[in-house]
């Protein structure tokens, strides 16, 4: 059943491929990648790392002069040297494929095929059928439904720990472009039995919010509550305020209790959780626009969980030049974490985290790079550091074609030395309704 869904959509999306031509407009994003990387693995053999992947997504809007459109993004990888993942040569996939029908009224829109679901609590994607509409007295409610999308088995088991279905909806409130209530859910059929892994049932019901009752401020966030276990599972919220031209502050506040909010991730073996096991952060950023061009950000964020608690703060610096074809920054954040707030062995997870950057782009030629160093407290693997620095370089052919490459080199805890590089070939033209490129 998981492998003739996926099968049966692009099937009827590649059938399709023949009306998308006399389209009124199609938009192609097609990026070639070969990527060099040489991997010094402690305690493992030097790997020469060489995948070709290709990434495809095609845009056509009003197919047969209908309010119809078609969407697609999918991939795949040929490994020219050793294996890249897992113990296969070659790969691929479609990240999503959907016919979408919009409604002249009622703001009402259909979906067909592997889309992803982002309403209230729901963040899902699935094979399946999706539909919304808005209703009268400022109400509107969105439903959708379908097979669940499978991951590679875990290991020693013969699933991924996934239910075979999905579904869920929305249903919400507006008034006047100054507030939005919501109330959302998300129910998944039964998840298998695990022999190695324990997991539940990915079950959640919540609500969530938008409220803007002026345009200098905003509330945005979520609170979900697990069925499964009769606890909240996640609370999110982000407030911004604007007291000024130029001067933004946004305070966030994030929980979420570890059993309630893994449940379902065989991964993390949710099942096993302490219920009253939970991890939070409190922070706030300050950035202000000194002139065009010129902007500097202050951040801190208190995290605090079962094993401890830390706290990060730093600041940014960002610049721009030549009507913003030149832009640069620098950064430094600095983690002070209390001894039991590493997970593993590390004795401490404190560091100095310092970063800058330069991007340049003209209409012939593009390039940056991008420094990026961690300095830690004390030593993890017998290192004091992680380092590395990327070089991007790139020649814009035409408009719609450009050919890059990316060269970065760096050493951490993990590999002694990891050389990286790549070469891109990127093509996004769009076209009109009869073949003529825009």
């Amino acid at each position: 059943m998981r492998v003739v869904i996926p099968r049966l959509i692009l099937s009827c999306l590649l059938l399709l491929l023949p009306s998308v031509l006399p389209a009124t407009e199609t938009a192609i994003d097609s990026n070639t990648i070969v990527r060099i990387e040489q991997r010094d693995v402690i305690g493992s053999d030097k790997q020469n790392i060489l995948p070709a992947t290709q990434f495809i997504g095609l845009d056509a809007e009003k197919l047969a002069d209908m309010d119809l459109s078609l969407h697609f993004y999918g991939w795949g990888r040929v490994d020219l040297g050793d294996k890249s993942f897992n113990d296969d040569y070659t790969d691929g996939g479609f990240t999503y494929g959907y016919l979408r029908y919009r409604f002249n009224a009622a703001n009402a829109d259909i979906l067909a095929g592997r889309f992803f679901v982002r309403e209230g609590i729901a963040n899902e994607q699935v094979d399946g059928i999706s539909a919304r509409t808005d209703l009268p007295l400022g109400f509107g409610i969105s439903a959708f439904g379908g097979a669940n999308i499978h991951n590679r088995n875990l290991f020693r088991e013969n699933s991924d720990g996934k239910g075979d279905t999905l579904f869920g909806g929305r249903f919400n409130y507006r008034f006047k472009g100054m507030i939005d209530l919501g109330i959302s859910g998300v129910y998944e059929s039964t998840a298998p039995t695990l022999l190695f892994h324990s997991n539940g049932d990915h079950r959640l019901v919540g609500g969530d919010v938008w409220l803007a009752p002026l345009k200098q401020l905003e509330l945005i966030g979520h609170s979900s509550y697990n069925t499964e276990t009769s606890a909240f599972a996640e609370h999110s919220y982000l407030l911004n305020i604007r007291p000024m031209q130029h001067l933004t502050l946004s305070v966030e506040f994030n929980e979420h209790r570890e059993k309630s909010y893994f449940f379902s991730w065989a991964m993390f073996s949710g099942a096993s959780f302490n219920p009253d096991d939970r991890s939070q952060s409190v922070g706030t950023v300050a950035s202000y626009e000194i002139s065009k061009g010129v902007e500097i950000a202050g951040d801190y964020k208190h995290y605090k969980r079962e094993t401890g608690s830390a706290n990060r703060y730093g600041a940014d610096a960002r610049l721009s030049f030549l009507d913003n074809a030149l832009r640069t920054g620098i950064g430094y954040h600095y983690l002070n974490a209390g001894e039991s707030f590493a997970i593993g062995s590390n004795p401490s997870a404190t560091y100095h985290e310092i970063r800058t950057y330069a991007l340049h782009d003209t209409k012939t030629y593009f390039g940056a790079v991008d420094l990026l160093g961690f300095f830690f407290a004390d030593k993890v693997f017998d290192q004091k550091s992680a380092l590395e620095g990327v070089l991007s370089v790139g020649y814009h052919i035409t408009p719609s074609l450009a050919l890059s490459g990316d060269v970065s080199y760096g050493r951490n805890p993990e590999f002694t030395q990891e050389a990286k590089g790549l070469v891109r070939l990127s093509y996004n033209p769009v076209f009109g309704g009869k073949g003529e490129k825009k």
